[in-house]
């Protein structure tokens, strides 16, 4: 059972995706469970065939068994006669990253998403040395869709191998935790290489022995040590990495070391004269450009959006829709907030209406890899929400069964969640449709690219006031541009036009969507 959220202590098991005893893939769905906040799809870790512990409604720990993949069907056979334990080996490949004792405890990147493969060190929130309980928040790191509070898996004293802007693998260690006073000296006194292969800084304690030393140059011949974060810091910053001195494992140059660096430089400029300032020539870094490192964020969204452009064969289109009667619900609906205790939006209703649609067209509401369409029985709606950090496409589960109310209640509840890098593990996964609404932006149309493998996409623009002749006069009436992108190797100009029809019958009549 994962840990799905900080809080989460157990999950109970909601539906076994595939029968007992299937051949399972690395990364297939195979389990959805239910924590304490939200129901999640969870993916298989290890190729195989699949012998299931646990049933559907059985409550399991974190960390309990869910299941066991054997590598060949003897072996699977023999977990059935009982001949091999059907118990998960204790040891993980994390376990083995650390020194073999029980006095170490090696704390690893864990993988908080499905397609999680590394994360950014964001901030310690605790320092060197320090005694730490297990459950205590020890670490912020970000991955490729949010920033994310990391806790102690042991209680101990910490020794830090990751430091901040540190790009660090999944199940690779970001820490040790020692048990014993005794141990965690002994982590200090051993070689830096001996504590771990990933990128790490020198503890604090040896960071104070080494200031007071002549520290050569962190370079191998021409080429100089360094971490990614530090080799982009110094490209932004015009600064020669063989002017630095590394104070990272092996004399590597690390963030922290340009930092010094630019540090001192600043602190230097004062000591100039005014004449020495004006007699200096102007420096040519002055005009370079300023290269901007990419987070982990945005690489994620650049990746599924060429995933999305590469996988699918992506065709769009547009209408323009009369959305008069929708805002007058809409306004109706506000006028008695008091009332319902809640203020209901525009972006609810235009959901609303989604799901609607979806509901009537069954392969709408699906995915496709390329094979085989898989249509879900309920509407599980992804809602792009833009950030200072990025898109965020949270997902609302089984839409199809809410009111309006609690609709728009759940809507708020993750767009919030979302723009404050607060969305928990798996809360934008399993998605089987999207909705992106800009408008609130001046943008009219235009072709939003769809979220593979889902089949389809909603993108709503802003509304406009225009002049239409309606029973024979011309009046002033609000419209809307609807832009509908879809797969084109499961629709075609049928079916497009029927989808766009019935989301039309929402629209523009949208007391139909509430009966």
């Amino acid at each position: 059972m994962p840990k799905a959220g900080l809080t989460m202590v157990e999950g109970t098991v909601s539906q076994w995706l595939v029968p007992e005893g299937s051949e399972v893939k690395k990364g297939d769905f195979v389990l959805s469970y239910e924590n304490e906040k939200t129901m999640i799809d969870c993916e298989c870790p290890e190729s195989g065939i699949i012998h299931q512990i646990a049933k559907p409604g059985d409550v399991v720990k974190v960390g309990g068994p869910l299941a066991v993949i054997a590598e060949s069907a003897e072996e699977y056979q023999s977990i059935l006669s009982g001949s091999a334990s059907p118990a998960p080996a204790a040891e993980t490949p994390a376990a083995k990253d650390a020194e073999a004792d029980d006095d170490c405890v090696p704390f690893n990147m864990p993988k908080a998403g499905l397609t999680m493969v590394e994360g950014t060190v964001t901030q310690w929130l605790v320092s060197e040395g320090d005694e730490v309980k297990k459950g205590d928040l020890v670490l912020n790191y970000e991955n490729e869709k949010t920033t994310i509070d990391c806790e102690c898996p042991e209680s101990g004293i910490i020794h830090l191998i990751a430091k901040p802007g540190d790009v660090v693998k999944v199940g690779e260690p970001l820490a040790l935790i020692a048990r014993t006073q005794e141990r965690y000296q002994k982590l200090l006194s051993a070689p830096a290489a001996a504590r771990s292969e990933a990128p790490a800084a020198a503890p604090a304690a040896e960071a104070a022995a080494a200031a007071g030393s002549a520290k050569a140059p962190a370079s191998d011949g021409e080429w100089v040590v360094a971490s990614g974060l530090a080799r982009n810091m110094a490209k932004a910053h015009g600064i020669d990495l063989s002017r630095l001195t590394g104070s990272g494992p092996n004399g590597r140059i690390v963030s922290d070391d340009v930092t010094a660096y630019l540090e001192a430089q600043k602190n230097a400029a004062p000591a100039k004269t005014a004449a020495a300032a004006a007699a200096a020539p102007v420096s040519a870094d002055a005009d370079k450009p300023t290269l901007i490192p990419m987070n982990a964020l945005r690489k994620a969204i650049a990746n599924n959006l060429k995933h999305s452009i590469t996988t699918m064969v992506q065709a769009s289109s547009s209408t323009e829709f009369d959305v008069t009667d929708l805002f007058a619900l809409r306004q109706k609906l506000v006028e008695i907030k008091d009332q319902i205790g809640w203020k209901i939006t525009i972006n609810d209703l235009l959901v609303m209406a989604t799901v609607k649609t979806l509901m009537k067209h069954p392969l709408l509401n699906a995915t496709f890899d390329g094979e085989t369409l898989t249509s879900y029985p309920h509407v599980n709606i992804n809602i792009a929400v833009a950030s200072e950090a990025g898109l965020a496409i949270p997902v609302v589960r089984n839409a199809d069964t809410m009111t309006l109310l609690e609709l728009s209640k759940a809507l708020r509840d993750v767009a919030v969640r979302a723009r404050d890098g607060k969305l928990l593990p798996g809360e934008q996964s399993g998605g089987s449709f999207t909705v992106s609404n800009v408008g609130m932006y001046p943008i009219d149309h235009g072709g939003p690219i769809a979220n593979a493998p889902q089949v389809g996409l909603f993108g709503f623009g802003r509304p406009r006031d225009r002049v239409a002749k309606v029973n024979g006069e011309f009046v002033e009436r609000k419209m809307m541009h609807v832009m509908f992108t879809f797969d084109h190797r499961v629709f075609d100009g049928l079916e497009q036009g029927r989808v766009m029809t019935d989301l039309q019958l929402y629209l523009e009549h949208p007391e139909t969507m509430l009966i």
